[in-house]
């Protein structure tokens, strides 16, 4: 149970005067984070290729994987994803999707030996890391005893107290210089001396129920330059340079009906964009000269981000326009963590393979900075609230491919992927900051189903893949002084792809 001395010493902390960042722990691992994506191939595998290669994805996840190619390789994959939850805002709920386009060039040494460099190979790839698209339509039982106008309240009086008035609480507050939806109350006083003096107390109503919706769209898209090395073709040398492009954009809605009778809806919008990039470097090994089987090890370096965001918001009361917020672009870095990855690969001829990988990757140490230092006590807490809500997540893949003839291949996979939240994570909000959400969601873990079929004539191919993710979370519309129950809700969404490609 959190108490409101928790809440108010952890808003303090958040809300340094002049302050104007949104940006939290939950934007964190929501940037840090990949989904099962690539060519039909890689993803109907579960993503399983690290040790295997051969795969023009593989230079984004082990770059070594490349360097397995004798063949010059290039393809191109496009989507259709599909959420289970009908469209929120007005939106679809489905999306088409450009999500890979690469092309690998294998140099071959000619080297008359079976010792020494074989090939050099170089590679480019365009791939969707993230893509952001979900849809949620919550209804949420408030039983007559919780409402998100309480912890506004306590954003107002604190806002109040110290003068330094953010966006939420001045959208909010009521006063003759605020119209909101908060009642105001006249509180008088004496102080240590005896003297009298007034001052306003904000306070909410308890609600009835409440409604939300929410739709994110955009993507995280990586552009990788490769190159590997195959030396002795035991030992498989590759390294990766990431850049990637974030447009990331949500919409929100809540409407809430209290016990008085009366009913206020509140929209947002956030939008952030950046850039940055990383290096991936990868070794793989046949251990056995005369045996396939083969590991993996992977290391990427954090992805170092520039970003913007925009936000804004607009408050109804009883249906009626009362006040809108526009908040203007601000920068800022941030730093996602390192990632390890070690992997399993085993052939049996040319008509079966199977891989296994675990990542690695602790969520507690991503990194917000300001550009230049005037911001440096907000980033610094946020940092630190951050090591407190977020934790290590693991991904584990596993992948097997089956030709039953030459031409063509039936491809299945598991990618599991542990959560990144601490029990009981919550988002905390400054009193004087541009952040006017108050919702977060607490996400489990991820486990996705995949199967695909493989096509091949002369130089060129056809892939398919079909993926399936389950997710279910815990959502908090608002934070409380006592103890508010989540809304269980679930992000369940399929993939359609398709690869084509050829080889030369």
């Amino acid at each position: 149970m959190r108490t409101r001395k928790l809440h108010i010493l952890l808003s303090i902390l958040m809300g340094f005067a002049g302050t104007a960042y949104a940006q939290d722990s939950y934007d964190a691992q929501t940037m840090a984070t990949s989904d099962l994506n690539g060519t039909a191939r890689f993803v109907a595998m579960g993503g399983a290729l690290g040790a295997l290669g051969g795969d023009v994805s593989v230079m984004s996840t082990n770059p070594a994987g490349t360097a397995m190619y004798r063949k010059s390789d290039a393809a191109i994959t496009i989507s259709e994803l599909f959420t289970e939850s009908k469209g929120a805002m007005g939106h679809d709920n489905y999306r088409m999707s450009l999500d890979q386009g690469g092309v690998v060039i294998a140099l071959d040494m000619n080297n008359p030996t079976s010792k020494g460099l074989q090939f050099i190979n170089f590679g480019v790839n365009y791939q969707k890391k993230r893509n952001f698209f979900t849809n949620q339509l919550t209804d949420i039982n408030l039983g007559d005893k919780f409402s998100q106008t309480w912890q506004i309240a306590d954003l107002c009086n604190m806002a109040d107290y110290n003068g330094y008035w953010g966006t939420m609480a001045d959208m909010s507050a009521s006063s003759k210089d605020h119209d909101g939806i908060l009642n105001e109350f006249i509180v008088k006083d004496v102080d240590d001396k005896g003297n009298p003096y007034e001052y306003i107390e904000y306070e909410g109503v308890a609600g009835r129920n409440a409604y939300y919706e929410r739709f994110t769209y955009g993507a995280n898209m990586q552009a990788d330059i490769n190159l590997s090395f195959n030396v002795s073709d035991r030992f498989f040398i590759g390294a990766s340079m990431g850049v990637y492009d974030i447009d990331y954009s949500r919409e929100s809605f809540y409407q809430e009906f209290g016990t008085d009778g009366n009913c206020y809806d509140f929209t947002n919008w956030y939008k952030t964009r950046g850039d940055g990039f990383d290096v991936k470097l990868g070794f793989i090994c046949r251990p056995v000269e005369d045996s396939p089987f083969r590991f993996g090890v992977t290391l990427h370096t954090p992805t170092w981000y520039r970003m913007t965001d925009t936000n804004g918001s607009a408050l109804y009361y009883n249906d009626e326009y009362i006040t809108d917020a526009f908040n203007s672009e601000y920068d800022y870095h941030y730093r996602t963590p390192w990632k390890l990855g070690v992997s399993l690969g085993h052939t049996i001829g040319n008509f079966f393979a199977i891989g296994a990988e675990y990542e690695y990757q602790d969520m507690s140490t991503a990194k917000y900075s300001d550009i230049g230092w005037s911001d440096y006590d907000y980033f610094r807490n946020v940092n630190r609230i951050t090591e407190q809500i977020l934790k290590a997540q693991h991904t584990l893949k596993i992948g097997a491919e089956f030709k039953p003839i030459n031409e063509f291949a039936v491809r299945i996979g598991y990618n599991y992927v542990s959560s990144p939240f601490e029990k009981n994570a919550y988002r905390t909000i400054g009193y004087d900051g541009v952040y006017t959400e108050t919702d977060w969601i607490n996400w489990g873990d991820i486990s996705r189903f995949t199967f695909g079929l493989g096509y091949r004539y002369k130089g060129g191919y056809f892939d398919i893949a079909y993926q399936y993710q389950g997710q279910k979370g815990d959502f908090y519309a608002f934070d409380n002084d006592v103890e508010f129950l989540p809304t269980k809700i679930e992000n369940n969404r399929s993939q359609v792809m398709a690869t084509f490609g050829f080889r030369f």
